[in-house]
Order: structure tokens, then sequence, then C-alpha cells
């Protein structure tokens, strides 16, 4: 049986009915809690559930972003960040764009790009470095990812029933880095993915804390972080 708990919402993995019931019923002595039945949504994630497949996505969070920065409507483009941009910070005698609510628009991406989106992962992570004082460059971009949402909110992760229970778990993972990508301070930014049951279950794309001095060095970097993350799913996976 696995828990989670987020202040007051449990989510309970199980397939005993009857340590569940049990589970439940102390909790609603103590607590006085409710069982809602199947999982239909948890923290803003909707949840779909068939005999084939899971799928988690938060279509009605992304359409709150775009109507919260007026860009439901919006002419939808293919990919949330161009090929190739370079994003610098402004410099000290350098006027920020405040004309668009920069900070908020990273904020409410981040938890997109972390809960269910991937996708979003690489480019919120570039604009968020830049929340303290936005270019117009950088407003630019964002809007770009807001045109992008625009035309994949009910993008999502769906996970494969397995028609019978596996004897082992099976957790697939990659890696990569570029190199010295970063035009302020040529670090590299490593990007790495788990996926389990065919869809993806951890990823990052983060700028190392190093400044590398090769590719190769880069790329060993990125496969340490990896191996840190799987090790630490791996313990996950062995006690459930």
């Amino acid at each position: 049986m696995l828990v989670l708990v987020y202040v007051d919402d449990i989510l309970v993995a199980t397939d005993d009915e009857a340590k569940k019931c049990e589970l439940f019923k102390a909790l609603d002595k103590a607590y006085g809690i409710k069982d809602q039945g199947l999982l239909t949504s948890y923290l803003g994630v909707e949840v779909e559930q068939t005999e084939e497949h899971v799928t988690i996505r938060q279509s009605k969070y992304a359409r709150e972003i775009l109507e919260t920065f007026g860009y439901l409507n919006a002419h939808a483009v293919g990919n949330p960040m161009e090929t190739n941009v370079r994003l610098v910070p402004l410099g000290e005698d350098e006027e920020s764009d405040t004309s668009f609510s920069y900070r908020q628009a990273i904020g409410m991406l981040m938890y997109l790009a972390t809960g269910t989106r991937p996708d979003l992962a690489f480019a919120v992570g570039q604009l968020s470095r830049f929340v303290s004082k936005p270019s117009a460059k950088h407003v630019g971009a964002v809007k770009r990812v807001l045109r992008y949402l625009a035309g994949t909110v009910n993008f999502g992760i769906t996970y494969n029933r397995a028609k019978e229970m596996p004897t082992k778990i099976i957790l697939d993972g990659y890696c990569d880095s570029d190199w010295a990508n970063d035009p302020s301070s040529r670090k590299s930014t490593t990007g790495l993915v788990f996926t389990l049951a065919g869809g993806a279950v951890s990823w990052m794309s983060r700028r190392q804390t190093i400044v590398a001095l090769s590719t190769a060095e880069a790329e060993y970097v990125a496969a340490c972080e990896a191996a840190m993350e799987a090790r630490q799913k791996a313990i996950f996976c062995k006690r459930s």
C-alpha cells in the first residue's frame, strides 16, 4: 500500500481493499475524512482511468493560465521555444519590461511543467532565470510558450496498464547535455527523463553547477545526475 499525504488531501494506492477500508476507517474516526472513490483528480491533476491505460493531464489549469494572460484563443505555434535561441540577462543600465506579469507567468507555467508537461520543462527552465529583470525578448519568449500551450491544452502523460502483474518493474532512463550553451556563465544544461509503463514519471532540465571544460565532461555530469535520480527511483520501486 502506498499513501500520499499533502496537507488534507490523501491518495491511496493498493490492491488490498480490506486494508484500504481499515485505513480509511481509522482516519475517519480520528479526523472525519470521506472516501471519494476512484481517483479522478488530485492537486489540480486530472486522472483518466480505463482498462487499457491511465492518463494524467492539467487541462483545466492550462486553460486557467491562458485565460489569465488573454491567450485562450491565441494563434498556436508548434514548439515552445525557437531553436538555438540565446537568452541573456539585461545589463545594469538596461530597463526591464514591466508591461507583462513575467514572474506570475513563470510561476504558473512551472507548476504545469513539473506536473504533467515535460515538453515545457526546458523552455520554462530557461526563462525562469530572468524573473528578476526580464527584457522584451524574454517576455516574447514567454508569450511563445503561451501560444504553444494554446494548441496543446489537452496534452498529458499516458501510462499503459499491464495485462497481468509483471514480475519486476522496468524503469527506463535517458539523459543528455549540451555544452557551454549559456552565454553568460558558459555552463551546460542537463536534460533527463525516466519512463515507466510507457509514460514519463520523472524529468528535469537544469543548468549544471560547474563549468564543464569539454562535451565529455558535460555528458559525465549529466550521467551522474541521472544515476542519482535512478538510484532514488530504484529504491522506491523496490519498496513498492
